[in-house]
């Protein structure tokens, strides 16, 4: 099993005293529909970022905002959210990272990137143990993964089209964890590779 060294930095409560794990694109609110149903990539990057700003030394400039509460994460999501903005066919890996880099650099920061692609035809994938060890590799450096989701797969608990934030791997299983629109949720990784039809990718930003 591979895992970020602090899942809890994902914690938020709201003033009622509930908990929940990342940010929520519901959150934006009904008068913002749009934003609602189509921010689940600047939401993960929220997280992402965000949980550098929780867990690294000299990083909480780059989210400026009380992140352990859930109205000053949703100011931190609307900052991000016009870095990571979605288009017609909502955000790909590309303007994923453009985004987060652009976002970080108007802070004072400079991040790095990679991206392991999960092709459509299913001749063309990574091997399973490949990705394993791409996902392993960077939770073991303490890096959250933005897994694109394009069809999902008939893993129950996985939206299509959408975007996550990867906290863990079991790479005997494929089991792994993920924080999603406020949840921390497993899936079947090995079961989404080996049934989804569109594929999608894996993102990590790098400090």
């Amino acid at each position: 099993m591979k895992a970020l060294s602090n899942t809890d930095a994902f914690l938020i409560r709201d003033a009622s005293g509930n908990s929940y794990y990342g940010g929520d694109q519901e959150w934006f609110g009904s008068h913002k529909e749009y934003r609602k149903e189509a921010a689940c990539g600047a939401t993960t990057c929220a997280n992402i970022l965000g949980y550098f700003a929780r867990t690294r030394e000299g990083f909480t400039g780059l989210a400026p905002y009380d992140l352990n509460d859930k109205e000053g994460f949703l100011a931190f999501m609307k900052a991000v959210y016009p870095f990571v903005r979605p288009g017609l066919i909502g955000i790909m890996p590309a303007d994923f990272t453009r985004g987060a880099r652009e976002y970080a650099a108007i802070v004072g920061f400079e991040f790095d990137y990679d991206i392991l692609t999960v092709p459509a035809a299913s001749n063309k994938r990574p091997k399973a143990g490949d990705i394993y060890r791409f996902l392993g590799a960077a939770l073991e450096d303490d890096l959250p993964v933005a897994f694109l989701n394009l069809s999902g797969g008939r893993v129950k608990n996985l939206d299509s089209y959408h975007w996550v934030t990867l906290v863990s791997i079991d790479d005997a299983s494929g089991k792994c964890k993920i924080v999603d629109n406020g949840r921390l949720l497993e899936v079947d990784l090995k079961k989404w590779l080996r049934r989804s039809v569109l594929g999608g990718a894996f993102v990590v930003v790098k400090p």
